[in-house]
């Protein structure tokens, strides 16, 4: 199974990233799997974890706190039933070494680091209304940067539309 997961600071726009993957995919179907969401689309054998609709905020952040447990459990049950099929992920929720490291032990795992410019990160940030200390943003940063010390990654600049995304080089 392969499984692309998206990682990154808050606003930096992965659930905009992973809505521009899910137009170009079809039509899907929402599956509820206890705390375990997704989209499924059938005709291209890809999951996208998470809730994605009009709620400013969507992806795995939509999922429960407590769902690291079942969604590894979920997660080892669909490698071995679905193991040609692409499951997409982004968001906080599984952005932690329990998640990462199962993702990373039962597929064939591509981490992205997604970035962009800081004013263009704070000129979201206002827009959304949002209003973290800079404490709870030092502490993200520091949470992304020691995940991407951890685990082999790529890097994602997003230049503000999902087509436009490009990988670093």
């Amino acid at each position: 199974m392969k499984i692309k997961y998206y990682i990154g600071r808050p606003g930096v726009g992965k659930s905009t990233l992973m809505r521009g993957l899910m137009s170009k995919l079809g039509e899907s179907e929402l599956v509820k799997e206890g705390l375990v969401v997704y989209h499924k689309f059938e005709k291209n054998k890809t999951i996208v974890l998470g809730i994605y609709d009009d709620h400013v905020f969507s992806g795995t952040d939509r999922w429960s706190k407590g769902v690291g447990p079942k969604f590894r459990e979920w997660l080892v049950s669909m490698s071995q039933t679905h193991p040609d099929w692409t499951v997409l992920g982004e968001g906080e929720r599984l952005s932690n070494n329990p998640s990462l490291g199962a993702m990373f032990e039962h597929g064939d795992m591509e981490l992205f680091l997604v970035t962009v410019d800081p004013e263009e990160l704070a000129r979201r940030h206002a827009a959304r209304g949002e209003a973290q200390s800079e404490s709870w943003q030092k502490g993200m940063a520091t949470r992304i940067s020691n995940l991407c010390k951890k685990y082999k990654h790529s890097v994602v600049f997003n230049m503000g539309k999902a087509d436009l995304a490009t990988p670093a080089a």
